[in-house]
Parts: structure tokens; C-alpha cells; sequence
């Protein structure tokens, strides 16, 4: 659920004007297929490779268009009670079919595991059609059941 929720906000973000735009959004995201892997070298440590989708709570706008869903893929390395690193890419559809594609990534301590509460960093990689050359990135806040907040800024090439 982890490395959904880090996904979700990967995924959450797309908008981009001339300036920077900035952007509030919600949404749930659901695990999908998953494997681990045993490092070997101690007890708990692990990688986890998993697949995730979400859906808009707070769905947004850019460049006139209306987001649809998204979804994505995403790897985690847990060490027993020592930091965990999240990394995620997702892709994301507006209305009229353009996607856009978002990164996430995180680092989790054992204090933030027991809180449950999951944060960490995201940005826009690209689009395509009207999100051509999206740009941004912002920060964003997750619950174990999935549900993210995400907040930040966004741009797009000047026409």
C-alpha cells in the first residue's frame, strides 16, 4: 500500500499554463500485482516491485482539459527498521485521450512507518497533445487506505 500511495501522488498531478499554475488534488489508489524479492544479505530486507490505479476525489484542470484516471508502477526497498526508499512512475488521461506522465519518490523512517502516514516529492516528466512540455512538481501526503493529497505548481510551454 506503500508504494501505492507514493504512485498516487506520482499520478495525481497534470496541469500547465505559460506561468506557474498551482494545483490542489485528491484521489484513492488500489494495489494491483505485486512481487518481492528477498535481498539476502540480512533478515527484512526487501525489494517490491507493484503495480497500482487510482481514481480522482478532487479531480483538475489543464489546458481546458478535465482529468480522467491514471495509474502506474512503482518499486520499494524495505531494510527491517531502517530507512525505505519509494520510486514511482505513472500515467495519467485527461478527457480528450492526452496523457501525462508524473514521477514520485519518498523516504520513509521508522517513526514516519508507525504514523502511517506516508509524504515525499513529485513532478511532471511530460505530455503529450495540449500537455506537451508539462512542467511542475510539488509535494503530496498519503494515508495507509490510500487516500493522497497532493499540492504544487504546474506549467506549460508558451504557444
Amino acid at each position: 500500500m506503500r508504494t501505492i500511495s507514493l504512485l498516487f501522488a506520482i499520478a495525481l498531478a497534470c496541469s500547465l499554463a505559460a506561468a506557474q499554475t498551482k494545483i490542489s488534488i485528491s484521489g484513492k489508489c488500489v494495489p494491483g500485482e505485486s512481487h518481492s524479492i528477498e535481498a539476502g544479505d540480512h533478515p527484512g530486507h526487501v525489494y517490491t516491485v507493484s503495480r497500482f490505479t487510482c481514481t480522482y476525489t478532487k479531480p483538475f484542470d489543464i489546458a481546458g482539459l478535465k482529468s480522467k484516471d491514471f495509474g502506474g508502477a512503482g518499486f520499494q526497498e524495505d531494510d527491517g527498521n531502517k530507512v525505505r526508499e519509494d520510486h514511482s512512475s505513472a500515467v495519467g488521461s485527461m478527457d480528450n485521450g492526452d496523457k501525462y506522465y508524473a514521477r514520485a519518490q519518498r523516504t520513509i523512517t521508522a517513526k514516519d512507518e508507525k504514523s502511517g502516514i506516508g509524504h515525499g516529492t513529485w513532478n511532471y516528466t511530460g505530455g503529450t497533445g495540449r500537455l506537451k512540455g508539462l512542467k511542475g512538481g510539488g509535494t503530496f501526503k498519503c494515508t495507509p487506505e490510500g487516500d493522497c493529497d497532493l499540492e504544487g505548481e504546474y506549467s506549460l510551454p508558451s504557444k
